[in-house]
């Protein structure tokens, strides 16, 4: 590392320039509210591929069906190239939206997909999961319900993140304490990926730039400590354009930002949107994230960093 290291590294791990990053999914139409993203990446040892959910949306009011639509599962030798193997459309769950799913390989290769839509009965967002065999196998009809805002005392609870240490599971959910915010991270435990405790809030929204929001979305081991991303927004307008933050735990459970005065990396674009950051460690530590181009639509990229320690099993 340079002289400047102290400025541009987190936990190890050095400010990345998006820019050098390449494209790896592009959204099916120009202008804001088309977005190809929310990746959740993990490298399946068994079938010597890396897989990757990801979604799809389209703008609100427009002549297709809107907002996030369908959720795709695809495979890739080389983490660039993809091809989907999976995929399943919002009206399998009778909902308005999906938001991000995550996909996990529990010890005994059995896949679970947890899924996060509105569901039609209240318009709440929820998590559930479903298990399979193989990855191109998901039944979402078999799907169990894994946190509800009634059970959590929320307006919503949505995103899950999933990351296994030993017998534990650590799913973190984007939860909305009210319909107006704010949105912090809360935390859920199990022995078992199916069943989870509900602990409460593991990162609180900050007082700046990430006031409003601040959702953690991937976790990476660097040493004694582990090393979060989150998206951070500061009012409601920003919700959807959420841009990169860095946070700190020693034990998954306490968090600390390192970026309370800004954004730790940002697209140049727009509005400057960069966000729901996965990060696997392979060779090289592969960063997948949504990106603002342009024309305000969201692109899906990668940026490969040298590698790190290997840290918690997302997969």
């Amino acid at each position: 590392m340079g002289s400047d290291a102290a400025s541009t590294t987190f936990g190890g791990l050095e400010r990345f320039d998006p820019e050098e990053g390449i494209t790896v999914l592009e959204p099916g139409a120009a202008g804001a509210g088309n977005w190809v993203g929310a990746p959740s990446v993990i490298y399946d040892p068994s079938r010597k591929t890396i897989l990757l959910t990801y979604r799809r949306r389209r703008p609100r009011g427009g002549p297709q069906p809107d907002r996030g639509y369908e959720a795709c599962i695809a495979e890739s030798r080389d983490g660039s190239a993809f091809t989907d193997i999976w995929s399943v459309t919002k009206d399998a769950f009778s909902s308005a939206s999906m938001e991000r799913f995550c996909l996990h390989r529990d010890p005994a290769g059995r896949y679970l997909l947890y899924v996060s839509y509105e569901h039609p009965e209240d318009g709440r967002w929820r998590i559930d999961v479903v298990g399979a065999d193989s990855p191109d196998g998901f039944d979402v009809a078999a799907a169990r319900t894994v946190l509800t805002p009634a059970a959590t005392g929320t307006a919503a609870v949505k995103d899950p993140y999933v990351v296994r240490v030993g017998a534990a599971y650590y799913l973190y959910a984007s939860t909305f304490l009210t319909d107006e915010g704010p949105a912090p991270t809360s935390l859920a435990t199990s022995l078992d990926g199916v069943r989870f405790r509900w602990t409460g809030e593991a990162l609180g929204v900050g007082a700046g730039w990430d006031r409003y929001q601040a959702r953690l979305t991937s976790v990476v081991r660097d040493g004694p400590m582990f090393v979060g991303f989150y998206d951070g927004a500061a009012s409601p307008a920003e919700d959807t354009e959420e841009r990169l933050g860095v946070a700190v735990s020693p034990d998954l459970v306490r968090w600390r930002r390192l970026t309370e005065d800004e954004p730790w990396v940002v697209s140049p674009h727009a509005t400057g949107s960069l966000r729901y950051v996965d990060a696997l460690d392979l060779r090289d530590r592969l960063l997948y994230y949504e990106y603002a181009r342009p024309d305000g639509s969201h692109e899906l990229r990668l940026s490969r960093l040298p590698r790190a320690d290997s840290g918690p099993t997302s997969g």
